[in-house]
């Protein structure tokens, strides 16, 4: 099983269903999941993005989602945009006050072929409809890359709706990974014939890359796992404290891990996906955990 850092923190969801954007969550796929990146039900499930199982940054294992847009004029799938909200009785991890939690960039490790992207991030909330107004560039054929798209108040551009950027974003019911010349939601997204191969899609805090330097400080198997989960720190993670919550944000386990290796009865949790929190006083790393 792939070995990779989940630096920060993932979801955490409100008892009445609806989720909250947590600083640093990460979406790493290494569920096998989508985790609700799709495109709109009319394009069919064949044309949906889909969970890749090996190939991504890390290389082997490691699991990454792949989406390619057809190019086809006014028909679904056309275009280089996939989206994150609640769906059919899912809850996003991708929505709510983006304010109040620091978030002021979303970071990802993208590959592009076919042809060459300009990746935007465009958010709804509000009532308001709004696209970052500078792209980040990805050329076809340069393997994979990461990229940071700022996300502060400034960084958009109003597509439609009344209220503020700065409001926007203390609401957002849905975020948006796009492909467009200029700022855009869907109707003045241009379609375009590519692949997009994207992964760790990164809450950030910050602006820096100073984070990847932190990659395999923490790592977690089996994953998933139906009695024993096992917890394996790097040195300099040394004495930390390790915190587990159900998505409902109920702590279920708390402890401090007094060697680099420890093990977690889990047999009589509940079926489901936790956050195993790991916390020194200089940083804290999170990564999901599925109890099957």
């Amino acid at each position: 099983m792939k070995t990779k850092l989940l630096f920060l923190s993932l979801l955490l969801t409100t008892a009445i269903g609806l989720s909250q954007v947590i600083a640093g969550q990460v979406d790493d796929f290494e569920d096998g999941t989508t985790q609700l990146w799709r495109i709109g039900s009319a394009a069919g499930p064949s044309m949906q993005p889909m969970n890749i199982s090996s190939g991504g940054p890390d290389g082997a294992d490691d699991n990454f989602l792949q989406y390619s847009s057809t190019g086809v004029d006014e028909a679904a799938g056309g275009k280089m945009l996939f989206y994150n909200s609640n769906f059919a009785g899912n809850t996003s991890q991708w929505t709510s006050n983006y304010i109040a939690q620091g978030i002021v960039a979303i970071k990802m490790d993208v590959n592009v072929s076919v042809n060459d992207l300009n990746l935007r991030i465009a958010v709804q909330g509000n009532g308001t409809q709004m696209c970052t107004t500078n792209a980040v560039p990805v050329s076809a054929g340069s393997g994979w890359t990461s990229v940071i798209i700022p996300i502060s108040p400034s960084d958009f551009t109003i597509i439609s709706g009344s209220s503020t950027a700065s409001s926007a974003l203390t609401s957002i019911s849905q975020i948006r990974i796009l492909s467009n010349e200029s700022p855009g939601w869907s109707s003045d997204v241009n379609e375009i014939q590519a692949t997009l191969g994207v992964d760790n899609i990164t809450a950030s805090t910050t602006l820096s890359t100073q984070e990847l330097a932190l990659k395999n400080e923490f790592e977690i198997s089996p994953n998933p796992a139906t009695s024993k989960l096992n917890i394996n720190l790097s040195t300099n993670l040394d004495n930390a404290n390790v915190t587990v919550y159900d998505v409902l944000g109920k702590k279920v386990y708390s402890a401090q891990m007094n060697s680099l290796s420890s093990s977690i009865d889990v047999s009589k949790w509940n079926t489901g996906v936790y956050l195993v929190r790991v916390s020194t006083n200089t940083q804290t790393l999170t990564k999901r955990f599925v109890k099957q």
